[in-house]
């Protein structure tokens, strides 16, 4: 083959047509190519990401971004007329290649369609062909005997999902002369949830349009005063994201090209590509407290600044917890197109053996044996859902949204991932479904057994079970509001019913480890219910803290014990253990221990008031988010141990965000502003702010913020785009953590009218200047 042989010559073309007295001598040529980025944009939902922006904000000519299993619009500026008795036309796409991975026909990286002038696309039974192709669908004539020619482009529902070349072959039969275009720059095909073929396909718009289009989301964390949910930019238009997800999907995640449009696949190889447990990954987790080597997982207010931090540094981010890797999983399957929301599950248990059961040790003395058991119980943990229909299971009812979970907790398949597994298993006990069914299933539903640590004399012996402390108020961002929405009956039947144990039951049955401690622990606690002398329930339990627990105030908790008998006096002793902990429960710290002996008259109750002052809870070296109560008492002449434990949540303060100025013809301001609410001076504070579409963040420091003052500053941006966008903040400092505040700015009727007329405007010089061409 020669130097300027066709390199396609025996792959692409069909046998030459077999015209006769055709005036035509010159081949076609394609001398420009229009990929119609806003007719498309519009089309397909894509014109938001940065990559189809005019002008794009980062100065770089714009690409082509669609969804498969739609036609997409292509226009021709040509030579001359197509005529389909002389001239062929075909179109050959191939995958960009991201590393090693090449494209080749055969696994369908690389394909060859040919142009058709009539409507082809359909079958006979008049069903449309689920496959590539390309229908000329207008011709007009233009100056100087040129042409242009409409093109209908049609990827299949199955293509790859990558960045794709695109060349533009065109042969004159009668002679085999040749010409070829090729468009500048790839162009990206995402997955297409409007698309009934494809395995997105989400139905309703709503919901397309929250868990597809947005590109800020709410994240739902605890508080005393119950779920709360805090703002988190997804920013999946934003520059460089949607080729980091596809380079994480490549190669982090090591999925080839040719398998790159399975969603089951793809989100399994991201949940272990996210994290760094196993290896390279995006986003080192960190629950230590010590983050002078990055950035505190409560300073990130976005997913986009770790993805473009990853993106030109080719290195793993530092740090991040469940609820970062929660946004950040978001954010890529948002990008490829593939529906995704944040869950936040609350008291959720983490069942490292397989059991299906939470085993929890106390002790006298204080000090937990983590040796005991790997198993924890987190205040709240963050997962995702993503929607799929699941073909690998053969069974429709495990359609739907599937849990996936990036946080490092569990190896599966040898690595830290988890999922796909469907929620409709989770709530059938059906733990057998891939993927790691027994782990999600003991997230939700797991039994909790409290037990004495014991001594050399005495084994371990059981205090408590308890069978509905595990996934409460399991929670998500409602459709098109900041409400939110719970999830929980999705999940699971009600507790303490019969319907629930049932699942449990099945689960058990299903489950690759067939001991479960909570049978012998239930056998252990009824014998010692039965043979505590007759003092049985002798007495109740309860804590409480009714003040809002501010940080920076003094908490006042209160221990309420009860005698539970009509007829006897009881003498109680015990001990009330205050805990300072992390929201995992595992960096847990000793702040207060009360012990008290109560002698108590039938039914009486009797009160113990305890205060914590701010220097009591400010030592530890936690973040300060929970204190932990944990009561254990005995009643004299029985051996039986009362345990009572309760979570309270602390209440951060939050970052007041306002908008100051709001104009056609400015920037928009936002004044920012926090107070020290601590009785000590914050030292090294500093600001995160960040604005959604294509906005520079800001940094701002403090190296020290007084007793009782405030400080503001304005945040300045240019709203380059119609609709919604959101602006959120955080601030950390060496005494004062977790502290956040959202903001969001919308554009009046007015102002939608001013833009779209400026949108006209320049859409009608961009026609202009093509013609000129």
């Amino acid at each position: 083959m020669g130097a300027n042989a066709d390199p396609y010559v025996y792959r692409i073309w069909p046998p030459r047509k077999a015209a006769k007295n055709s005036s035509i001598k010159d081949v076609l040529k394609v001398n420009s190519i229009d990929l119609c980025f806003d007719e498309n944009g519009k089309a397909f939902s894509t014109q938001y990401y940065e990559l189809m922006m005019n002008p794009r904000p980062t100065k770089r000519p714009r690409q082509l971004v669609v969804r498969r299993g739609a036609p997409f619009t292509v226009r021709l500026l040509c030579s001359r007329k197509f005529d389909p008795q002389v001239d062929t036309m075909v179109l050959v796409f191939a995958i960009a290649s991201i590393g090693k991975d090449k494209p080749t026909f055969g696994s369908g990286t690389e394909t060859y369609v040919l142009v058709q002038p009539n409507d082809t696309a359909t079958s006979e039974t008049g069903e449309r062909i689920d496959d590539w192709g390309a229908l000329l669908v207008d011709s007009k004539d233009k100056p100087q005997g040129k042409a242009e020619l409409t093109l209908h482009i049609t990827t299949p529902s199955y293509a790859p999902i990558a960045r794709w070349t695109l060349q533009f072959h065109c042969r004159l039969d009668t002679t085999d002369a040749k010409s070829m275009l090729a468009i500048k720059d790839p162009m990206y095909v995402l997955y297409n949830p409007w698309c009934k073929e494809d395995p997105v396909y989400m139905e309703d718009a709503a919901s397309r349009q929250e868990y597809v289009l947005e590109d800020s989301t709410l994240i739902c964390k605890p508080s005393k005063k119950g779920p709360d949910m805090r703002s988190w930019f997804l920013g999946q238009y934003e520059a460089n994201v949607l080729d980091c997800a596809l380079y994480i999907v490549s190669e982090v995640g090591n999925i080839r090209a040719a398998s790159s449009g399975n969603p089951v696949l793809v989100t399994r190889a991201l949940t272990g590509a996210l994290n760094s447990a196993s290896g390279f990954g995006v986003l080192r987790g960190n629950w230590s407290g010590n983050y002078e080597e990055g950035t505190a997982p409560t300073s990130w207010t976005g997913s986009a600044k770790i993805l473009q931090a990853f993106y030109e540094t080719g290195e793993t981010v530092n740090y991040g917890q469940c609820w970062v890797y929660g946004g950040v999983l978001t954010t890529i399957c948002r990008a490829l197109g593939i529906p995704s929301r944040i869950i936040t599950n609350f008291e959720s248990a983490g069942d490292h053996d397989a059991s299906l059961s939470i085993d929890y040790y106390v002790d006298d003395t204080d000090n937990a044996s983590s040796s005991l058991t790997e198993d924890s119980i987190w205040n709240y943990h963050v997962w995702n859902e993503a929607w799929m229909r699941r073909k690998d299971l053969h069974n429709l009812n495990f359609d739907g949204w599937q849990v996936i979970d990036a946080t490092p907790q569990q190896l599966s398949d040898g690595m830290y991932k988890c999922g796909p597994f469907p929620v409709a298993a989770v709530k059938q006990g059906f733990v057998h479904v891939p993927f790691d069914g027994d782990f999600i299933y003991a997230e939700v539903n797991a039994d909790v057994i409290y037990w004495s640590i014991g001594n050399d004399q005495n084994p371990p012996k059981p205090l408590e079970i308890n069978t509905s402390q595990i996934g409460r108020d399991m929670s998500t961002k409602a459709i098109g509001s900041n409400k939110r929405e719970d999830v929980t009956e999705q999940y699971k039947q009600p507790e303490n019913t019969k319907e629930e144990r049932e699942v449990m039951k099945t689960a058990m049955q299903f489950s690759c480890q067939r001991f479960s401690s909570a049978g012998l622990a239930k056998r252990l606690l009824g014998n010692m219910v039965n043979d505590s002398n007759g003092n049985e329930e002798a007495i109740k339990l309860e804590l409480k803290c009714d003040e809002e627990l501010t940080i920076g105030l003094t908490f006042q908790f209160e221990l309420i014990v009860t005698c539970t008998s009509a007829v006897s006096s009881v003498e109680a002793s015990g001990t009330l253990v205050l805990k300072d902990s992390d929201y995992t429960g595992r960096h847990v710290e000793t702040l207060k221990r009360i012990p008290f002996v109560l002698n108590l008259e039938p039914l009486e109750s009797k009160s113990i008031q305890v205060p914590l002052d701010f220097t009591e809870y400010s030592s530890t070296a936690s973040n300060k988010t929970n204190i932990k109560a944990i009561c254990t008492a005995q009643v004299k002449g029985s051996d039986r141990t009362y345990l009572k434990v309760e979570n309270f949540h602390l209440t951060p303060p939050v970052i007041d965000l306002s908008l100051i100025e709001h104009s056609l013809a400015g920037p928009i301001a936002v004044q920012v502003a926090l107070k020290n609410p601590l009785p000590i001076p914050l030292t090294s504070g500093r600001f995160t702010v960040e604005g959604s579409r294509f906005t520079d963040p800001l940094e701002k420091k403090y190296d020290l913020i007084p007793v009782g003052e405030a400080v503001h500053f304005i945040y300045s941006i240019n709203l380059s785009h119609k609709g919604k966008m959101v602006v959120t903040a955080s601030f950390v400092s060496n005494e004062l953590k977790n502290v956040h505040g959202s903001l969001t700015v919308l554009l009046t009727e007015e102002e939608e009218k001013q833009e779209e007329a400026n949108d006209g405007k320049e859409e009608s010089y961009e026609k202009e200047e093509a013609t000129e061409e």
